[in-house]
């Protein structure tokens, strides 16, 4: 019987064994084992990896796959609201028209009959009431100001805003007017009518300024009020059941562009957003 000291790499404390011929066959199986158990240990960590990798990678492209689907139901909805309002507008606006045509034949030919001239009077003030709201309705739709660009539907928003909520709203416009897809162009917008409708609901606001800037590959549209801001943070917090913000950012990112919120109390809020542009989009403002 012989004590000797054994070491083996990657083991910190030698160890002593009773070598004999046996005992020494038995050592280096037991040293095997050891590093056979080091090697499942390794291999069960790299397909952990691998694994969470492909996770990893799943999980994006099905993000990618559901912001792709959103785009496409966010086109959808916009296709669909434009075809409501052409629809409103031509048959029901046509009706409307024919109708008021009518009552003015009717009033001709009752002349010198007070009570009926009266009820005429009634229905005609009736119908371009009607006639009123189907414009307003077509127009919340799909504003047809969109149909001759951005900075026209931009100017149509602020004077919706100014007669429907007393607050003073400014269009500025420097450089020129991209001329962009319809889809994007719709983008733009909803998110200015967005950020309009929290300045109504919660800013306090008396003037609004809307910027449209234009450059070289890019477009900016800057919305400033001069209300009482808010924690953006706290907002968070309290109201999670409120997706403005979110829903601005997220057609910010579906156009290929960047939106970001700066607010603080008594200070008023800006909404920028910016989108790049190919260099092949722009015209000059007619």
């Amino acid at each position: 019987m012989i004590w000797v000291q054994l070491s083996a790499r990657g083991v910190a404390d030698s160890r002593g064994a009773i070598v004999r011929l046996d005992g020494l066959f038995a050592d280096v199986t037991a040293r095997r084992q050891a590093l056979d158990h080091l090697r499942r240990h390794r291999d069960e960590l790299q397909a952990e990896v691998a694994e969470r990798k492909r996770t990893e990678q799943e999980l994006r492209a099905s993000r990618e796959e559901l912001r792709e689907l959103s785009w496409h139901l966010e086109v959808i909805r916009e296709e669909e609201r434009k075809r409501i309002a052409l629809e409103v507008h031509d048959e029901l606006g046509q009706l409307l028209t024919a109708l008021k045509i009518d009552i003015s034949l009717l009033q001709m030919r009752l002349t010198g009959n007070p009570d009926a001239q009266g009820k005429t009077d009634a229905m005609r003030e009736l119908i371009e009431k009607t006639m009123w709201m189907v414009r307003n309705v077509t127009n919340h739709l799909r504003p047809a100001a969109l149909n001759f660009g951005l900075v026209s539907a931009l100017e149509w928003l602020a004077q919706d805003f100014n007669a429907r909520h007393y607050i003073r709203c400014t269009v500025v416009t420097h450089g020129d007017e991209p001329v962009l897809e319809d889809a994007r162009a719709t983008a733009i917008f909803r998110i200015a009518q967005e950020s309009l409708t929290n300045v109504a609901r919660h800013s306090r606001a008396s003037h609004v300024v809307l910027t449209l800037r234009s450059g070289e590959g890019f477009i900016d549209l800057e919305i400033r009020d001069d209300g009482c801001g808010f924690d953006r943070d706290a907002v968070s917090a309290r109201q999670r059941g409120s997706y403005g913000l979110l829903g601005m950012a997220e057609r910010a990112r579906l156009i290929g562009g960047a939106l970001t919120i700066t607010s603080s109390a008594s200070t008023g809020t800006v909404v920028a957003l910016r989108i790049p542009l190919p260099d092949d989009v722009q015209a000059p403002v007619g």
